[in-house]
């Protein structure tokens, strides 16, 4: 078999989008709720004029860790709307190559961004709305926050090593949803291992402090790393979803 075929891979697209409709919609609305209930609560029931940069500061904090979540461990949600072993058979038994089936899982995530964007625009409306109602003046939305946030005085070598960090953990995440057979809860597993390893290197590297120092404040080092390791991971990842197993281990190998 061919390993990509683009006509195959969109009938695949096709199919995963329509099996996969009633989870995209379940996330939207968790998604809507839990933004609307905090920026409800920090914009209006705990609303003080005196301190309104204060009290829309936690609501952009919220959003762009939500947002930073979703791009760390969209990884890991690759089977994240199958809910047993059944739709992992199903899965297997397509008629497309292992390239195909697993770029489409992958990719699967990536419809969460514009869910996830979604669905905090509605709550930001819906929070202006209501502080409208209920009577402040001074209410604004929270994009603005987020906006003026965002615009920091941050160097650009320290949020370019916050991009290759995130790019990296996104990356073992991906190796950790092929290499567990956790399936939803994958990014648990992975997230302990991580913890554990970080917890033992900490203790065997008696300057680590200034080992980490280093490395975070070199970024060429950054460049040149990452990207590598960011491509080992996927092919890892990729080579245990050819050896992915429905019945039997705890994990793929």
């Amino acid at each position: 078999m061919i390993q990509f075929n683009l006509q195959r891979f969109i009938k695949l697209a096709r199919w995963t989008l329509t099996v996969d409709k009633k989870y995209h919609i379940k996330s939207f609305f968790q998604n809507l709720v839990i933004f609307t209930l905090v920026f409800v609560f920090f914009t209006s029931i705990t609303f003080t004029v005196s301190q309104q940069a204060a009290n829309y500061l936690p609501c952009s904090i919220t959003a762009i860790v939500a947002f930073a979540v979703t791009l760390v461990l969209g990884s890991s949600f690759m089977f994240y709307s199958m809910s047993g072993k059944h739709d992992m058979q199903r899965l297997l038994m397509l008629p497309a190559s292992n390239q195909e089936k697993y770029l489409m899982r992958y990719a699967s995530w990536i419809i969460l961004l514009p869910i996830q964007l979604a669905a905090f625009f509605a709550a930001d409306l819906i929070q202006y709305v209501f502080g409208l109602v209920v009577g402040h003046e001074q209410v604004k939305l929270v994009t603005s926050a987020v906006i003026e946030f965002c615009q920091s005085d941050m160097p650009l070598s320290y949020r370019m090593n916050f991009v290759w960090l995130f790019v990296w953990l996104h990356s073992l995440y991906a190796v950790g949803a092929t290499f567990f057979r956790f399936r939803k809860n994958s990014w648990i597993a992975t997230t302990l291992v991580l913890i554990v390893v970080g917890i033992l290197l900490s203790a065997i590297a008696g300057h680590w402090q200034n080992v980490n120092m280093f490395w975070w404040n070199n970024h060429d080092y950054f460049s040149l790393l990452f990207p590598v390791l960011f491509v080992v991971n996927f092919w890892l990842s990729y080579r245990l979803f050819c050896r992915i197993q429905v019945i039997g281990k705890y994990v793929n190998a």
